[in-house]
């Protein structure tokens, strides 16, 4: 995070995330500030903005609190549609600037070229089927000329498909490099960054393992954070791990468990 300018973007996402009574997570760290980052690059007050999948994500309440675009929070499941109305309840948000909107990612209702940015943190992996290549079709269908699309998925050494993980009860996808290519890169969207998730090797990362072998128990120190419901128990403490167990590349694409793209609409 560091090398990448992203810890910045962590601190804003953290101090809105207290303002809106959510939790920071490992893995999101990056994922909300590399997206921050670029959203704050890419976004004027005239633009609008639509985050796909949005869950308990506090990107789109915090973008649009800062750039008062028109934004739009979607997603298919009501409960998470009614914590984005809680969110905007705490920020005094108006309704004809942000909306909660139920949308299906493969079949998206607003018109051709009509959105500026689109977003889709840790979503798209878990649409079954080839629901994920046809969502980066809508995504470049709704997307203006010059707009900008930031989609982050987990990866692994070899594709996988599972029904359930032990972090999350649904369908995920893990992408090996021909996948990333082959079901996420589409005709009208130009890739104009890439960062991988990977674990670190610098010295002195080997000593916070060595160090913390006790309290791991020899096991992978972000799976024994989510099984024994530290994540939900510590949650501020995240960013320790954050920096810590990850180390951004933009080549090492094979050890990576998670990839971060930017794709520019043509």
């Amino acid at each position: 995070m560091l090398s990448h300018d992203l810890l910045k973007y962590w601190w804003l996402l953290f101090q809105h995330s207290k303002l809106i009574g959510q939790r920071t997570d490992i893995f999101r760290n990056v994922e909300d500030a590399f997206t921050l980052k670029h959203a704050f690059t890419f976004m004027k007050p005239a633009k609008i903005y639509v985050d796909i999948g949005s869950g308990s994500s506090p990107l789109p309440t915090l973008i649009h609190s800062h750039w008062q675009a028109k934004t739009f929070a979607t997603e298919m499941d009501p409960a998470c549609l009614k914590r984005q109305r809680t969110y905007m309840d705490i920020l005094g948000l108006r309704a004809d600037g942000f909306r909660t909107q139920k949308e299906d990612a493969t079949r998206l209702t607003f018109a051709d070229s009509s959105v500026d940015m689109v977003t889709a943190v840790s979503t798209i992996e878990h649409i079954p089927g080839n629901g994920d290549s046809l969502a980066m079709r809508e995504f470049c269908r709704v997307l203006r000329p010059g707009g900008c699309l930031v989609v982050t998925v987990p990866t692994s050494a070899a594709y996988t498909e599972q029904t359930s993980t032990f972090y999350y009860s649904g369908f995920e996808r893990r992408y090996d490099r021909a996948t990333l290519q082959g079901r996420l890169f589409c005709d009208g969207l130009h890739l104009k960054e890439q960062l991988y998730l990977t674990s670190p090797v610098s010295p002195t990362s080997k000593r916070v393992f060595d160090q913390l072998q006790d309290v791991f128990n020899g096991q992978n120190p972000a799976d024994v954070w989510y099984k024994q419901g530290w994540h939900n128990a510590y949650p501020d403490l995240s960013i320790l791990l954050t920096l810590g167990l990850i180390e951004l590349s933009e080549t090492r694409v094979e050890e990576s468990f998670g990839a971060c793209l930017v794709f520019a609409r043509g």
